[in-house]
C-alpha cells in the first residue's frame, strides 16, 4: 500500500500487528484477546496456492464477529460475502480505498458499514460454544 490519508479521522494510532507464530494451542485466546478488545477490522493477507483452502483467520475473526477485508482469490466467496460481512479487494489501492471507506468516520457510527457487517456476522453465526453448553451440559448438572 502506498500512502493512505485519512484527514477527517480522529484516529491516535493505526497499527498494523502480526504476533509471532505460536503453537496451535495458544493461538485462539491471544486471537479472542486481540481481535473482540482491541480491533474493529481485520485484514486477510491470505493468498490460496491451491485456490480451494479457505484462510482460518478469517473464521476466527467471524467468530468474534470481527469483519475483515481480504484478498480475492477463487473460492474465498464461501467465506467472505462481500458488502455483507466484510470486504474482497485485488490489489493494494483496493484495499488502500477500503480502508478509508471503512475508517473515514472512526470512532464507527451506530449506523456504519462497519457496524453493519457486525451485525450480518453476529445474525448469521451459528450456535457457539455457550449455546452447546446449555443445550447439551447443563440440562445433565441440572439434574443432580
Amino acid at each position: 500500500m502506498s500512502s493512505l490519508t485519512l484527514s477527517y479521522a480522529s484516529l491516535l494510532t493505526v497499527s498494523f500487528l502480526s504476533p509471532p507464530p505460536l503453537p496451535p494451542s495458544s493461538s485462539p485466546p491471544l486471537l479472542i484477546s486481540f481481535s473482540s478488545g482491541c480491533a474493529d477490522l481485520g485484514v486477510c493477507l491470505h493468498v490460496s496456492s491451491s485456490g480451494l483452502d479457505l484462510p482460518m483467520k478469517v473464521v476466527d475473526m467471524f467468530g468474534c464477529c470481527l469483519p475483515v477485508c481480504a484478498v480475492h482469490f477463487n473460492c474465498l466467496h464461501e467465506l467472505v460475502k462481500h458488502d455483507v460481512n466484510g470486504l474482497i479487494f485485488k490489489d493494494s489501492h483496493e484495499l488502500a480505498e477500503q480502508l478509508q471507506s471503512l475508517l473515514l468516520d472512526f470512532p464507527p457510527a451506530q449506523e456504519g458499514k462497519l457496524a453493519s457487517f457486525r451485525t450480518n456476522l453476529r445474525l448469521n453465526r451459528g450456535p457457539n460454544w455457550d449455546d452447546y453448553w446449555d443445550q447439551n451440559v447443563l440440562p445433565l448438572i441440572q439434574q443432580h
